[in-house]
């Protein structure tokens, strides 16, 4: 697709997930291509909630959620619920009366049709075609009702819904990513909308589409064997269709997709389990060089130069894996090119506090990440500050099971208490008190790691002495002294 091609209207993109629980990866990643397409060409991202089915939908929480992951992730946007717009309302829920004009509207086009017909005689039908081993069909029963007896059972409260005739036929379409589409359409005539009122997904998609002005349907693949009804739908309203852009699975591995049984398959995993800074699942997202010009594998890209770089033309039918290798690799790029006061400093806040930790100074918080950016290459999970490898930063040994245990045949508070006599820690201190109680020197470091951070693993002695001062290695060693 050429630029000149996408600049004749203006670029009017939305993300249009429904308010049903927590923020799915892809649906992070179709919100995040969607915004990337409509920053590039200085258009409109759009937030829509789709919430109409009443059966799933989760109160303001789930909405909530939403705007928290597309803020976490700075992928802000210029319509909505909350900023409003021209083109609102931007929930679905709140603009029944434009779906039930439409499905009229069709009625009266002679497309769709009032079908009376209880739930009992649905189920009869389906449990009928399945004996049969053929696809359930609606019989088109309440289709050779006259238009004059439809609106007389429907003016005598008969409930009802609207339904679609949909006759088999071939629809064909382009798609920006899989080229050109063929798809034989031969389904039962589907509800537009339903007796309370409320449109089915493929009605209220199609009307607000249109109504909002979208210039380009980025989605999911998932939906591309929904487009050819679309497709009918626009024709039977004589609209011109939005062009469609349908994004490659995410997968688990090349064969296994990605499960929502899954706990990586949902963003929040990202931001609160693992402590991901956002823009190294970003840059997961374009990992295959996905919409990237000049794509370098190696290099860590901020928001703006995925922005500045950003080509639909780009887009693959190459499936994503979330590979752990992969977001390893981008969190630590990521760690090593964020700013301490704007990226990190705020983030690391956010997470002592959600795990009740007690708050150091700024400085202090400002001299640990100092230290994990020169002297570790690997740290990327900020996560591990508080549950994991690195928690001993924030708080000091709580326990001296793991000093018994691992020397269970040393004099554990007199080697602690020769230790607190030392004026520094290394190899040439540490030798003579290793030969008095037998040990190796290896063996002598590692009652000095595990005294001062609780863990056999870690930085080498003389880093963790840098980094504490003497002072405080005196402190810990002696709390471990007094736990034992």
């Amino acid at each position: 697709m050429k630029t000149t091609d996408i600049l004749r209207q203006r670029v009017r993109v939305r993300f249009a997930p429904s308010p049903t629980g927590h923020l799915h990866i892809g649906g992070l990643r179709t919100a995040f291509f969607n915004y990337l397409f409509a920053k590039k060409h200085g258009g409109d991202f759009i937030l829509r909630i789709e919430d109409t089915d009443r059966a799933r939908f989760v109160e303001d929480l789930a909405q909530d959620k939403i705007y928290e992951a597309l803020r976490f992730y700075n992928l802000n946007t210029d319509e909505g619920p909350r900023e409003g717009g021209q083109y609102g309302p931007y929930e679905q829920s709140k603009r029944l009366d434009l779906y039930q004009e439409a499905a009229h509207q069709l009625v009266d086009y002679g497309h769709a049709y009032r079908c009376f017909c209880p739930e009992h005689r649905l189920d009869l039908l389906r449990k009928t075609a399945e004996k049969r081993g053929e696809i359930p069909k609606y019989d088109r029963k309440c289709a050779n009702l006259t238009v004059e007896n439809a609106k007389k059972m429907a003016e005598n409260g008969e409930k009802f819904v609207i339904r679609f005739k949909l006759d088999k036929q071939n629809v064909q379409f382009q798609d920006e990513v899989f080229g050109t589409v063929n798809q034989c359409i031969d389904e039962s005539d589907p509800v537009l909308l339903k007796s309370d009122g409320f449109p089915t997904y493929h009605l209220a998609n199609v009307i607000d589409d249109r109504k909002m002005e979208i210039s380009h349907v980025i989605r999911g693949m998932e939906w591309l064997s929904s487009t050819g009804k679309h497709q009918i739908l626009y024709k039977a309203f004589n609209w011109t269709p939005p062009k469609f852009v349908h994004l490659s699975l995410i997968m688990r591995s090349a064969t296994k997709k990605l499960s929502k049984r899954d706990k990586d398959a949902f963003v929040a995993y990202y931001s609160d389990q693992l402590g991901v800074l956002p823009e190294a699942v970003l840059n997961l997202m374009v990992r295959n060089g996905a919409g990237i010009q000049n794509f370098d594998s190696e290099h860590f890209y901020s928001l703006r130069e995925m922005i500045d770089q950003f080509d639909l033309s780009l887009l693959g039918r190459r499936n994503l894996l979330l590979d752990a290798d992969a977001l390893h690799k981008y969190s630590r790029m990521a760690f090593q090119t964020a700013r301490f006061d704007d990226d990190l400093y705020p983030r690391i806040l956010e997470i002592l506090e959600k795990n009740s930790f007690e708050i150091p100074e700024k400085e202090h918080i400002r001299k640990i990440v100092e230290f994990l950016k020169s002297k570790e290459e690997n740290f990327g999970f900020l996560s591990s500050l508080t549950s994991g490898e690195f928690n001993w930063f924030f708080s000091r040994p709580q326990s001296s099971q793991l000093l018994c245990e691992s020397y269970p045949d040393q004099d554990l508070p007199t080697i602690l208490q020769e230790l607190l006599k030392l004026e520094t820690y290394n190899s040439e201190t540490l030798e003579p008190l290793a030969k008095r109680h037998q040990l190796t020197l290896a063996k002598t470091m590692g009652i000095v790691r595990i005294s001062l951070i609780g863990s056999k693993k870690g930085p080498p002695i003389s880093e963790l002495f840098e980094f504490f001062g003497m002072e405080e290695c005196r402190k810990r060693i002696e709390i471990m002294r007094q736990l034992l």
